[in-house]
């Protein structure tokens, strides 16, 4: 499957030369993660690595009367959030740029740069792309699909923004579905649907560092499985939503289960797909994802700090899905490529951590799980033990033949059989 990474680039006469542009330079810690809106009198604003860490570049909550150049010799992540530029956004640094402001126009000087100004908030007149293999790209992931929910947002007690989308009849049973390791709301798109037929109020969060959601990026312990329950713990507060019944798929049921162990009287139950009481570094397909083992197009994740990119075969090898439906595929790619590249090693640094093994007594109440028998990250073994170790848990347990780790969007058979075994389940629950 090769689906071609969507981009819109339009061209206008350039206003000047770069070089005729007379710049003052201010140091970035004094503009940048700004908690209010602050002003900048100067003309124009240079930023560059001195001051960054991790190879980010970051502007936060700042307006700027005239032009932003981001100019560096390093490549590397830039994030400009909330930046209005009443002017140009100049770009000549290489590697990615996130952009969620205004700018009159966008100009990419810089080679294999992508510029992803796809935020709700992004607001651009126009823009030209002279850099080689760079790209500016407008279009986001959520745009691929037509799905019958409504995107909100709300600021959480833990201090992140969250996005997520809500359907359903308001009084119908609250389920919230947690997706996996980089799949964002997408993941869930049909299997949503299909449970609000069945009458449930379903709520779909995007945890941090996905899809439309706060990504922080100067913490890799932001992304623990113990911060991401966090959000999901005060998203079910902020929302006063009682007693909502949750389903967890791979990294999103480790989530489910520290929910059950540190808030448990915040929920019904938690169904968990494709999951288990540890992750096993030395799985051959954990050993692909780490180290690109055995693959010589695929360096592993952590290999890729100079381009600050993943490679377009390892997205499509990650995001391959035989799902027949070609608009949740196309989602499904963008969603991956959209993510930055310091969310994916912090998501999966946290991940390998992640061993319950002797917290797994602590779990207790209704618990589902529903697991593939092809399911190659947390093979039959790793089952077994899992399941053994729930001895104060009322456990339902569901093996789906021939399904692989991605259990619930593998077809359309697929989402049906999830979806009757969540509502059986919640159910026989209550």
């Amino acid at each position: 499957m090769n689906i071609n990474k969507t981009t819109i680039q339009k061209t206008f006469r350039f206003i000047s030369s770069f070089s005729a542009i007379a710049f003052v330079a201010f140091p970035l810690s004094a503009c940048s993660d700004s908690s209010s809106s602050n002003e900048s009198s100067a003309r124009d604003l240079v930023l560059n690595e001195s001051g960054a860490a991790n190879k980010i570049i970051a502007l936060a909550d700042t307006t700027i009367n005239g032009n932003v150049i981001i100019e560096s010799d390093s490549v590397g992540e830039t994030i400009l959030k909330g930046v209005t530029v009443k002017g140009n956004l100049i770009i000549k640094r290489s590697g990615r740029v996130d952009f969620s402001g205004s700018a009159d126009s966008i100009l990419v000087e810089s080679k294999n740069t992508d510029v992803y100004a796809i935020s709700d908030a992004a607001k651009v007149n126009d823009f030209l792309v002279s850099g080689e293999n760079s790209n500016v790209i407008v279009k986001s992931y959520s745009e691929y699909q037509k799905v019958d929910w409504e995107e909100k947002s709300i600021l959480l007690s833990t201090g992140i923004q969250l996005a997520y989308t809500e359907a359903g009849e308001e009084n119908g049973t609250p389920v919230i579905l947690i997706h996996g390791l980089t799949d964002g709301r997408v993941s869930w798109s049909q299997v949503a649907p299909a449970l609000v037929k069945k009458g449930y109020h379903v709520y779909v969060p995007e945890y941090r560092g996905n899809g439309k959601t706060d990504k922080p990026y100067n913490d890799e312990s932001a992304y623990s499985v113990e911060a991401l329950s966090s959000d999901i713990v005060a998203f079910i507060e902020s929302l006063d939503i009682q007693k909502p019944h949750l389903v967890g798929h791979s990294l999103g049921s480790l989530i489910a289960q520290e929910i059950n162990i540190t808030n448990k009287d915040l929920i019904s139950s938690i169904t968990l797909i494709g999951t288990g009481g540890y992750v096993n570094s030395k799985n051959p397909t954990l050993d692909w994802l780490v180290n690109g083992t055995g693959d010589p197009s695929f360096d592993g994740i952590f290999g890729y700090d100079e381009t600050q990119k993943l490679p377009e075969e390892f997205i499509q090898s990650w995001g391959y899905s035989t799902n027949p439906d070609s608009s949740f595929q196309q989602a499904n790619l963008e969603h991956l490529r959209q993510t930055p590249y310091y969310v994916w090693k912090s998501l999966v640094s946290n991940l390998l951590k992640f061993d319950n093994r002797k917290r797994l007594d602590k779990i207790t109440g209704d618990v589902q799980i529903i697991w593939g028998t092809e399911d190659v990250l947390f093979t039959k073994d790793v089952q077994d033990e899992f399941q053994k170790g729930l001895t104060n848990a009322n456990v339902t347990f569901h093996a789906v033949e021939g399904a692989d780790h991605n259990t619930h969007w593998g077809s359309n058979e697929a989402v049906d059989t999830v979806s009757d075994f969540i509502d059986t389940f919640i159910q026989e629950s209550k």
